[in-house]
C-alpha cells in the first residue's frame, strides 16, 4: 500500500528532474521518493495533476496500491537558480522610504483634515481640566502610541507570530498559482 499527500507547491531549477519526494509526502517502499514526475523543462507555474502522480507511480509499482489524500494539484514552480542581484538593498531601500513617506503623508493629511490638534487639546483639557502649555506633550506620545500600535498590530515584537501582511501574501500567492498555472501535458 502506497499513500501519497499531494503538498500545495513545489520548487524545482530547469534541468533538474521532478521527483515524487520533492512533491508529495508519502508512506511507501524504500526509494519511491525518487520517483521522476512529468513536469515541462520551461521555467513557469505548472500544475501537477494527482491522477498524473498515480499514473507515474503505477507505472514503477504496478502491485501496490494507492491513496492519494490532500490536495488534487501541486503548483510546480520551475525556475532559474536565484542570480545575485546588486540593485537589491538599493530597491528595497527605495520601497521603503516610499512607503515610510506615504504613510507619514496619508497620517498628516488626515490629521490635517479632522484638525487633529485642537481635538488632542480638547481631550487633554477634558481630563486635566487646563488647556495644554506645549503641544509637544501630546503629540510625542501620540506618535509613539501609532508607532507601536502598528508594530503591535504587525506582530513586530514577535516574530513567531503570523502577521496579516504574510496572510495577504499567502492569499496572493495561491490566487497567483490558480491564474497562472498550466496544465502539464
Amino acid at each position: 500500500m502506497i499513500y501519497i499527500q499531494l503538498g500545495n507547491r513545489a520548487k524545482v531549477t530547469p534541468g533538474q528532474p521532478l521527483l515524487l519526494g520533492s512533491a508529495a509526502r508519502l508512506i511507501a517502499p524504500e526509494g519511491a521518493g525518487g520517483i521522476v514526475l512529468p513536469c515541462p523543462e520551461k521555467t513557469g507555474v505548472w500544475k501537477l495533476q494527482a491522477i498524473d502522480v498515480a499514473r507515474a507511480v503505477r507505472a514503477a509499482y504496478p502491485q501496490e496500491a494507492i491513496t492519494l489524500m490532500g490536495a488534487d494539484v501541486c503548483y510546480v514552480h520551475r525556475v532559474d537558480a536565484p542570480k545575485r542581484d546588486l540593485t537589491r538593498p538599493l530597491r528595497t531601500a527605495a520601497a521603503f522610504l516610499i512607503l515610510c513617506l506615504g504613510g507619514a503623508l496619508g497620517l498628516a493629511w488626515f490629521h490635517s483634515d479632522v484638525d487633529m490638534p485642537r481635538a488632542q487639546a480638547a481631550v487633554y483639557e477634558a481630563i486635566t481640566g487646563e488647556a495644554p502649555s506645549d503641544m509637544r506633550l501630546i503629540t510625542v506620545p501620540y506618535a509613539v502610541g501609532v508607532a507601536l500600535g502598528v508594530a503591535v498590530f504587525y506582530a513586530l515584537p514577535s516574530r513567531s507570530a503570523t502577521t496579516p501582511l504574510e496572510v495577504k501574501l499567502t492569499a496572493y500567492q495561491e490566487d497567483m498559482e490558480k491564474t497562472e498555472g498550466r496544465e502539464i501535458e
